[in-house]
Formats: structure tokens, C-alpha cells, sequence
């Protein structure tokens, strides 16, 4: 009896130790496209692009799958050069915001490119997946991730997975 008590009992501690990520469950799913974006450039003109601390800014219709416009994204990507085991990295800091006329989803994420050259991030295609910070409107208390994939045509598909 205490044995089977012992075991029930560290089966429950070690079910409450696992990450809430392992039992988070999708419940929802939304694509849109995104227009090509307008970029905006670090305010200050004698800022190198493609260093550390760069900052750029940009802004993109948001589209339904029936193409009508549905909102905006804005975000601002901040890139790093990062090296820790001698292969050059450069690493982008996300920060989207998507309004939508049910409400704002707020994303955060980052990304990271290896090669021998800085990459101009217009022309990678590699897909990118952030998380969902929080939300407004119908949005409120959202959580999951979305996924962002650029697109032939310059335009961007984000597909938002909500979960529980």
C-alpha cells in the first residue's frame, strides 16, 4: 500500500513538472497575407545597415484568403552579429504587431542567419516562427505561435496557431 501510494504520488509531482507546452493544445487556426511591406530605414542616416543595433521599421497590408484587406502588420526587426562558435551569424529581433478589425496580435520572435556574408533579409525565403505575446479585442489572452513565410511574389503568408 505505501509503495503504490509512493508511486501514484511521484506520478502526480512528475505530471505537474512537465512543461504546460506539452499539453498545450491547438484550438484555432488563421492565415493572412500580408502585402509586400514598406520598409523604413534607422532614422539616423550615418547608421551602417546589416551591423549590430541596426534597426529597420515597416508596415504591410494584411489580407484574408479572399483578398480583401483586413488590417495592418507593423513591426521593427533589430539585427545582431553574433559569433559564439566562430560561424558568422547574423541574428534579427522581431517585434509585429498585427491590427486586425477584431483586434491587435502582438508577436516577438527572432531568427538567425548563418553565412559569410550578412544576407539581405528580402531574399531569404527561409520561414520564420514567433510566438504570440498577447492580444486585444477578441484577441485578448491569445497564445501560440505564428509562422511567417515570404513568398515568391515579395508578398508574406503568416499562419497563427492558437493554443489552450
Amino acid at each position: 500500500m505505501k509503495i503504490a501510494l509512493a508511486l501514484t504520488s511521484a506520478i502526480v509531482l512528475a505530471a505537474g513538472l512537465v512543461s504546460p507546452a506539452a499539453h498545450a493544445a491547438e484550438t484555432g487556426k488563421l492565415v493572412v497575407f500580408q502585402d509586400t511591406p514598406v520598409l523604413v530605414d534607422h532614422p539616423d542616416p550615418d547608421f551602417e545597415a546589416n551591423k549590430s543595433g541596426h534597426v529597420f521599421f515597416f508596415a504591410g497590408d494584411l489580407r484574408n484568403t479572399k483578398a480583401n484587406k483586413i488590417g495592418e502588420v507593423i513591426g521593427q526587426v533589430t539585427t545582431f552579429d553574433v559569433t559564439p562558435d566562430g560561424i558568422k551569424n547574423e541574428d534579427r529581433f522581431r517585434e509585429l504587431v498585427f491590427n486586425m478589425s477584431k483586434g491587435q496580435i502582438v508577436v516577438l520572435g527572432a531568427s538567425q542567419y548563418a553565412a559569410a556574408a550578412a544576407p539581405d533579409f528580402a531574399n531569404n525565403n527561409a520561414p520564420v516562427t514567433a510566438v504570440i505575446v498577447g492580444g486585444t479585442g477578441e484577441y485578448v489572452g491569445v497564445r501560440g505561435t505564428v509562422t511567417t513565410k515570404k513568398r515568391p511574389n515579395g508578398t508574406y503568408r503568416h499562419t497563427f496557431r492558437f493554443v489552450d
